[in-house]
């Protein structure tokens, strides 16, 4: 396993927590650090690449900046300002984490040994509003499977009638006779029956029924 990191510095930082502070806790976890501020210098090989991201158009830059990565790693933003809508794209692509301008020394720390053991890093209320979006997606992609993409079942009114009459406990022959039809016509509306409503049998046709077309077959 790689036990590398790259640190892209911002051209212009806001401060040198990447230098002062974020640098010596990944070498004390055993990461052999480099930095640099072109993402072609990034090294194969690199476990970790900590992306400095404090620009005010923000989300651009590090869109151009992922265009031209080359190497497969785990992507990590550092020094954000308090921008809750960066966080959540960020964490919907598949960054890994992301620490703010205000964190200190420890939360750094915690972070990032979160990271090394292939874990996320984000704060609850970006993690919360990441899931419920998801939730919602999930949510719609059914609602539109169900009930928009799938037709719903159209029996005919000879299948109804020979349901409601099997519902009364009615046999084939008995179901023939009172609707004046052999007890083989009887047989194919049944099976045409089972087919549209997906049953494998009788009990579990009449239970379809009594949930779908209850106030048919009284």
């Amino acid at each position: 396993m790689s036990s590398s990191a790259f640190l892209l510095l911002d051209l212009e930082p806001i401060n040198t927590i990447g230098i002062n502070v974020l640098e010596p806790l990944l070498k004390t976890q055993g990461l052999n650090v480099t930095t640099g501020t072109n993402i072609l210098d990034v090294p194969e090989g690199t476990r970790l690449l900590f992306i400095e991201t404090s620009s005010q158009d923000a989300w651009g830059k590090l869109k151009e900046q992922l265009v031209n990565l080359r190497v497969k790693c785990d992507i990590v933003l550092f020094n954000l300002d308090e921008n809750p809508e960066l966080a959540n794209r960020a964490l919907l692509s598949g960054i890994r984490g992301v620490f703010y301008t205000t964190d200190n020394a420890d939360v750094l720390m915690k972070g990032i040994r979160l990271l090394l053991e292939d874990q996320l890093w984000y704060r609850r209320d970006i993690m919360c509003n990441a899931l419920n979006r998801m939730l919602q997606f999930n949510k719609d992609a059914l609602h539109k499977l169900t009930d928009g993409d799938i037709e719903p079942v159209k029996l005919t009114k000879r299948e109804k009638a020979i349901i409601s009459l099997m519902s009364n406990g009615s046999k084939n022959k008995e179901i023939a006779e009172a609707l004046s039809i052999s007890p083989h016509t009887v047989k194919t509306h049944l099976y045409s029956a089972f087919r549209k409503t997906k049953c494998r049998n009788r009990i579990e046709l009449l239970s379809w029924a009594q949930q779908n077309i209850p106030d048919e077959i009284r």
